[in-house]
């Protein structure tokens, strides 16, 4: 199976590189001509927390920088992955995204937020765009190398909440009670078969609100107080910030009439507690002087708020405090 994957970040060579390694037919379009030429000449390491690592060969795969697709003939890939930050999906993109795109590819998103899926479809038209929803826990050491910090779970689905293609074909039975089709449990399978625990969601909208509900208390605040997720348990004032946080995102959820589990704060506990090492992806941003994925993730919880007529004054807050450092634009 043609695997193209579009984001060479920890995502990215995290799950292109296991795919390779199980003998799939890999392309990497890369953000810089230097990375693709790292990944040709040294292959992709490959690590988890113990120390162990291993090499993917350059000659199971293929590298290229992003900004030669237009320029170069292309395959056809049956699976397209997106798994560049929210903020690098923008014209240039999408562009790309349409010259790879032919009429047998599917598309899948593995972003952090909403509003991703809904851009892609539109740009795509009548190609399936599924969503990601993913637990593994990856970082980038450097250009080629990745180490697997938490394995996790992989859902994957069709978005039928705010995407027409979804309701369209859920409409047309095509796809039961939200499942994906047989096509995308043949990709699960396959990641399967990668090493990669996968399963179809038989609610992909209720995995993506319950991820950015989470996302959107943890995130921000390992990034202002600079500190790993279980950190954010060891002080009453913090878990205090937590609670308030996540009750804001309940009551917004709760008048947009999206789904949500009484326990969602529980819940924030168990990831603190079960990933209580991990460095955020928004903390690494701040760290690295990146823009972080704040507007995808609070400033949908405040677009939502204020289309229901509440305020969203503790999220709003968060966000204007990590919009405080980032990089000067």
């Amino acid at each position: 199976m043609k695997f193209d994957i579009v984001g060479a970040g920890a995502l990215g060579l995290l799950f292109g590189g296991g795919l390779a390694a199980s003998g799939e037919n890999v392309v990497f379009w890369t953000r810089s001509e230097e990375q693709a030429r790292i990944l040709t000449a040294e292959g992709i390491e490959l690590g988890d927390e113990a120390g162990n690592y291993r090499v993917i060969q350059p000659d199971n795969f293929e590298a290229y920088c992003v900004d030669s697709i237009i320029d170069r003939s292309v395959r056809q890939p049956d699976w397209l992955i997106i798994t560049t930050k929210q903020w690098h999906v923008d014209d240039h993109l999408f562009e790309a995204v349409q010259h790879l795109c032919g009429q047998e590819t599917k598309v899948v998103c593995f972003q952090n937020g909403t509003g991703h899926v809904e851009a892609f479809q539109a740009i795509v038209k009548d190609i399936p765009v599924y969503a990601a929803v993913t637990t593994e826990g990856s970082r980038r050491k450097d250009a080629r190398s990745v180490v697997r910090s938490k394995p996790g779970t992989t859902m994957i689905g069709i978005p039928a909440r705010h995407s027409p293609h979804g309701v369209e074909l859920l409409t047309e039975g095509k796809y039961r009670e939200g499942f994906a089709d047989q096509t995308a449990e043949y990709l699960t399978k396959k990641l399967i078969l990668a090493g990669f625990p996968a399963l179809m969601s038989k609610d992909i909208d209720r995995d993506i609100y319950r991820k950015l509900l989470i996302n959107s208390v943890i995130n921000p605040l390992t990034a202002i107080w600079r500190v790993p997720n279980g950190d954010l348990l060891v002080v009453s004032e913090r878990r205090k910030i937590l609670r308030q946080l996540c009750d804001e995102a309940v009551e917004i959820y709760r008048a947009n009439q999206i789904a949500c589990d009484n326990n969602m704060f529980e819940q924030i506990v168990t990831v603190c507690q079960s990933t209580s090492r991990n460095i955020s992806s928004m903390l690494k941003d701040v760290l690295q002087g990146s823009p972080t994925e704040i507007d995808s993730i609070n400033g949908r919880l405040i677009e939502m708020a204020h289309r229901s007529g509440l305020t969203a004054p503790g999220h709003e807050l968060i966000t204007s405090l990590i919009k405080g450092l980032q990089p000067r634009e």
